[in-house]
């Protein structure tokens, strides 16, 4: 299957939104739905091809398919069109629209010629080595609106040819003819597939791909600790750049989350951008291990994807043994058992085949 970016695909809200919705009760049957990351990926391409829509400073992230987007914009028109933009992508059930209208200073622009922009981006795109199985080329130029043409090997590779080329000096907007598969270049993210919380495999090349392993390992290991409200919280990375948003009930909290973050392998920085609401803070839910375990497998089993996941429960914490397809599969396991009432915190010992 390949894609087109700059078209927007219809939202399948209604069907997708029962299909994936996470409750205590029995599920009828499992099914496969797009990853979180999947999506988070997918938004991230169409914000950056999609015309009145500034994407350097949008973060986006998506938790049970829930889009939530945090950061800065221009005007209230480009605020709504990245919140619809997001929203027409594919698994999308609902979109979290936190962008802040906040007018830039107006920066004179950098003047270069169309010809020179074309070789620097032609370069750019050359040197980065997470391309090398991508054929993206320029196929054109018009007062530093850059087209790309070619064929991108994965949806991780489209996006970081794409972010090469809006980061060249001299490029205004980039539209894309690329097409991909609809895959995430999850082989190349998790290098030692069994890598546990805390572990030290990363990848080198700056790209999407690499962002799409930090984020997933800072998310695996804020759904590890009690002391973060690891639902609640947003991860984003670029650049190896952590940004953490969202809502939490103490300082103490939020200090934990960006601890969590700062240790992680593969983070260059963290811009801890959460608010602390004390109203926020949610009860405790008290339960008995024995329906906290029916509750999670009964969620889990919701995703066929997840089939071969078993979980266990002591003193409210989960652990996750078995196997799973990829290390995105992985962070949404624990997500979905953190997520069930009376959890506290999720080990995984979830492997790779």
């Amino acid at each position: 299957m390949t894609i087109r970016t700059g078209a927007i695909h219809k939202t399948r809200v209604g069907a997708l939104a029962a299909l994936v919705a996470i409750t205590l009760a029995a599920p009828a049957y499992a099914v496969t739905s797009p990853a979180d990351a999947w999506i988070t990926i997918k938004v991230k391409v169409s914000l950056a091809t999609t015309e009145g829509v500034e994407p350097t400073a949008v973060h986006v992230d998506t938790v049970r398919h829930e889009v939530t987007l945090h950061g800065t914009v221009n005007t209230a028109a480009e605020k709504e069109t990245a919140e619809r933009t997001a929203a027409a992508v594919e698994g999308v059930t609902s979109v979290r629209n936190l962008l802040q209208v906040v007018p830039a200073t107006k920066q004179a622009a950098v003047e270069a010629k169309d010809d020179d922009i074309a070789t620097r981006v032609s370069e750019a795109l050359a040197a980065n080595e997470s391309l090398k199985d991508s054929s993206i080329s320029v196929q054109s130029v018009n007062k530093g609106l850059v087209l790309l043409k070619g064929n991108a090997k994965t949806l991780s590779d489209h996006l970081t040819a794409i972010e090469v080329t809006r980061s060249v000096a001299g490029v205004r907007r980039v539209a894309s003819e690329v097409q991909s598969q609809d895959t995430l270049a999850d082989a190349s993210v998790w290098k030692e597939p069994n890598i546990a919380v805390g572990g030290t495999a990363e990848p080198t090349a700056p790209s999407a791909t690499a962002d799409l392993y930090t984020t997933s390992m800072v998310k695996m290991a804020l759904l590890t600790n009690r002391d973060t409200p690891a639902m609640d919280i947003n991860v984003d990375t670029s650049g190896g750049v952590v940004t953490l948003f969202g809502i939490v009930p103490t300082d103490q909290s939020k200090a934990a989350a960006e601890n969590e973050a700062k240790k992680t392998p593969g983070v260059k920085s963290v811009k801890n951008q959460l608010q602390v609401v004390a109203s926020a803070k949610q009860p405790a839910v008290e339960a008995k291990d024995e329906v906290i375990l029916e509750n999670v497998r009964k969620n889990l089993e919701q995703n066929a994807d997840l089939s071969k996941v078993t979980p266990e429960v002591k003193n409210c914490v989960v652990r996750l043994t078995g196997t799973v397809a990829s290390g995105v599969e992985r962070v949404e396991a624990m997500q979905i058992a953190r997520a069930t009432k009376g959890v506290c915190a999720v080990q995984t010992d979830l492997t790779i085949p």
